[in-house]
């Protein structure tokens, strides 16, 4: 495997779901075998792919179903799922009972790793330990931070949350970057959102999602993003796989640690 992506911030409503679906569903367009992991018991990756399903990463954890009889194929080629239900909201709970809880997901992940070159995990908007299990399964970190000052301020608390598990051992995944969405260049916000970001320590993708009315529609009608959100995460796509692999197609990237 290449490498596990979280697609993570605390705040909500900051474009985590559109991310990791069309960067999942594009890198799967592009050839390479992908698993997106929904972690959000909000399920809204799984609703852009199913209409219902049985079973999630709760019933791998805790009730010792294999993983291969929860994962989904998607109506993309190359795109697998590993669905979220209801089921994860009180899996918090039954997460903080465990020993070794912060390996938990990283450890169930294992069977399936050889099989995918990039996973990626859509996470529920939440400082909690089933997010920090799923950081911990990861080697990379993508943060979606909307054009708006609330949301530019949770993304300091999260990076800095990010970074005091980092210096812990609990987490090893790098801050790939910062992603601006919902970008309306007319706005003052958008501007000083950018422009924060641009003079922090923090990395940025040079690649901005445009505000688009009537998103929803995606999820609706069971389609990656068009127009100009899809040429800008066929963009963003690109500068990921060039920031994990700078050498280019051919060379071993990240090593997923056991």
């Amino acid at each position: 495997m290449k490498a596990a992506i979280a697609v993570a911030n605390h705040k909500g409503g900051v474009g985590k779901t559109m991310t990791a679906v069309n960067l999942a569903g594009r890198l799967a367009q592009l050839g390479h075998r992908t698993l997106l992991v929904d972690v959000d018991a909000q399920a809204h990756a799984t609703l852009w792919f199913a209409d219902s399903v049985d079973a999630d990463l709760q019933d791998v954890i805790m009730n010792g179903v294999p993983i291969d009889q929860v994962i989904v194929k998607t109506w993309i080629d190359g795109l697998d799922l590993l669905p979220a239900t209801l089921a994860l909201a009180p899996f918090e709970l039954q997460l903080n009972q465990l020993t070794r809880r912060e390996d938990r997901i990283k450890r169930v992940l294992q069977p399936v790793l050889a099989r995918y070159e990039f996973i990626v995990f859509d996470l529920a908007p939440s400082l909690s330990m089933v997010t920090l299990a799923a950081l911990a399964a990861a080697t990379h970190v993508i943060a979606p931070v909307s054009a708006t000052k609330l949301a530019l301020g949770a993304f300091g608390t999260f990076a800095g949350w990010l970074d005091e598990f980092k210096a812990e051992g609990v987490i090893t995944a790098d801050l790939l970057g910062a992603v601006v969405t919902m970008v309306d260049p007319r706005t003052r916000s958008t501007r000083e959102v950018t422009e924060v970001l641009a003079a922090s320590s923090y990395p940025v993708f040079e690649t901005q999602i445009p505000r688009r009315i009537g998103v929803e529609d995606y999820v609706t009608e069971r389609r990656l993003a068009s127009d100009v959100v899809g040429e800008a995460y066929d963009r963003l796509t690109q500068e990921i796989l060039a920031a994990i692999d700078p050498e280019g197609p051919g060379q071993e990237v990240v090593a997923y640690a056991s």
